[in-house]
């Protein structure tokens, strides 16, 4: 079964996020198993080479995951 959801990791899906304004979830994994919401369907604003800003939040891209719907 696929997922649900689409990973973005490179400079380049980041940017068709942010261009079409897809709605993004922010995603802390707490381990193996546990993985929390932390942002829930905002657009992303603005990317640098360390973090993303959605919704107004900088999240770190090394910490946290972002992902969109498919």
């Amino acid at each position: 079964m696929k997922p649900a959801y689409k990973a973005l990791h490179t400079d380049q899906e980041l940017f068709a996020a942010a261009v079409t304004q897809a709605k993004v979830d922010v995603i802390m994994s707490m381990n193996s198993i546990l993985s929390i919401v932390v942002n829930s369907g905002g657009s992303i604003e603005k990317f640098t080479p360390e973090a993303v800003k959605v919704n107004g939040g900088f999240y770190f891209r090394d910490r946290f995951e972002f992902r969109t719907k498919i």
